[in-house]
């Protein structure tokens, strides 16, 4: 299984560095989606002209967003630049339509752990004041805050879980799957794709994926390196910024492809053992 998952891997990403047009393609429309986003919250809602631009880039931001994902999904090493964003133009609302059952799901998840937590919470702040009684003494309350808070660790696994793992695996799956044989075909063979985008291959290549869009850019971003030259440390911001930006889309890209390869030709698939 790692030896498959590694060949994925390799073959998504020889296969995307071969077509640089489409890349370059897809690096600006990732650059649109970043300066819609950074926009719609730097923007002040002060006078009609700013509050008509945020309205324009809150939607602005999620068709940015499906439309990339369309290319992604599209095999873009495998058409023009032209055919591709064509393709994408008129097909993101698929994708839109087959996530809002995920969409929904992760506010579920989302209310019901910040239910959970608030619950929580309150128990704790309620032994917390019990602790700080002027009649307890301190060795008493060095004793009872040191011990792991087991109910939050568990909150946040789940919540690392859900929107990390789950649901983003879920989607990419539903999305190629939509890309490839429609809207009617994923939504037919909805069971199969769930259950291939939890197999172990598929979850492996994500996680190895997830270490290079995911865990590298994120501490590549909040790593800082002290200098007391002003110009230098400019640099290595910028330096850093394009190094994410580059990890985050090619890492990304690549995740998606070598899916989408496993997907095409799934280990002991039921459906080819049926036919």
């Amino acid at each position: 299984m790692l030896t498959e998952t590694f060949h994925s891997i390799v073959t998504a990403a020889r296969k995307i560095f071969g077509n640089w047009r489409s890349m370059l393609l897809l690096a600006v429309v990732y650059a649109s989606l970043l300066a819609a986003l950074y926009f719609f919250v730097a923007v002040r809602e002060a006078s009609i002209a700013q509050v008509t631009l945020t309205f324009a880039l809150a939607i602005a931001a999620p068709v940015l967003f499906f439309v990339l994902q369309s290319m992604v999904a599209s095999d873009p090493e495998a058409l023009t630049v032209g055919s591709l964003l064509r393709k994408s133009l008129t097909s993101f609302w698929k994708l839109v339509l087959i996530s809002l059952p995920l969409i929904a799901l992760a506010v579920l998840i989302a209310y019901l752990l910040g239910k959970a937590q608030s619950h929580f919470a309150a128990g704790v702040s309620d032994v917390a004041a019990q602790i700080s009684h002027p009649s307890t003494t301190m060795a008493r309350a060095r004793e009872v805050a040191r011990p792991i808070n087991w109910k939050a660790a568990l909150l946040s696994s789940v919540r690392y879980l859900a929107f990390g793992l789950v649901l983003p695996l879920a989607a990419i799956h539903l999305w190629l799957a939509t890309t490839h044989e429609g809207l009617g075909g994923a939504i037919r063979k909805l069971k199969t794709h769930i259950a291939r985008a939890f197999a172990p291959q598929s979850v492996l290549i994500y996680i190895a994926g997830f270490l290079i869009f995911g865990v590298v850019p994120y501490w590549l971003l909040f790593r800082t390196i002290p200098t007391k030259h002003a110009w230098l440390e400019i640099a290595l911001l910028v330096t850093r910024l394009a190094i994410v930006f580059a990890l985050t889309l090619f890492g990304w890209v690549i995740t998606v492809r070598a899916l989408s390869i496993f997907s095409a030709n799934p280990p002991n698939d039921p459906t080819n053992e049926v036919a």
